[in-house]
């Protein structure tokens, strides 16, 4: 199965009067994953599922995602992919897609889950993270139908799939 990991864009800053949950993508964030987005349509096999986090600048990032991918399919908003769940929570549902024989899964969330949710799957060290910046894509491919464990596939920031696009 392939495995996409996406961390969402540049997104607005944090302040007092402003729900983290509700923290929208910048002009700019908006703009770097429009440059990108070329580059995900050539290398990203349309997935059949796309797993995102709830919070707004995840959802906003995966629309720009799903277009780039031809995703037609609706977003699968989950608890499991906010930044402070744990990532066996979402193992276990590729765990479940991987064994249904689903070819192709997208998980669009945050940091430092993302990280953690990498670090398993590309060594099965559960501590070990490592961490994706801000519209980071990295391609994963499962070595079995039986395991999530993966190799990776490649790694991709917003600057490099800019310049391939």
């Amino acid at each position: 199965m392939h495995i996409h990991l996406l961390r969402h864009g540049i997104a607005e800053d944090a302040r007092p009067d402003l729900d983290d949950h509700d923290r929208a993508l910048t002009e700019d964030g908006r703009r770097r994953l429009g440059r990108a987005a070329a580059a995900w349509q050539r290398l990203v096999p349309t997935p059949d599922v796309v797993f995102c986090s709830p919070l707004r600048r995840a959802r906003e990032t995966a629309a720009v995602f799903a277009e780039a991918v031809g995703f037609r399919g609706e977003l699968r908003i989950d608890q499991a992919l906010i930044p402070s769940a744990s990532p066996n929570l979402l193992i276990a549902m590729l765990e479940a897609e991987n064994l249904s024989g689903t070819a192709s899964v997208a998980a669009i969330g945050h940091e430092p889950h993302l990280g953690y949710l990498f670090g398993v799957l590309a060594t099965t060290n559960p501590r070990l993270s490592i961490p994706l910046k801000k519209g980071m894509l990295v391609a994963l491919g499962t070595m079995s139908t039986t395991s999530v464990v993966s190799e990776l596939r490649f790694v991709l920031s917003q600057k490099a799939a800019a310049q391939l696009g």
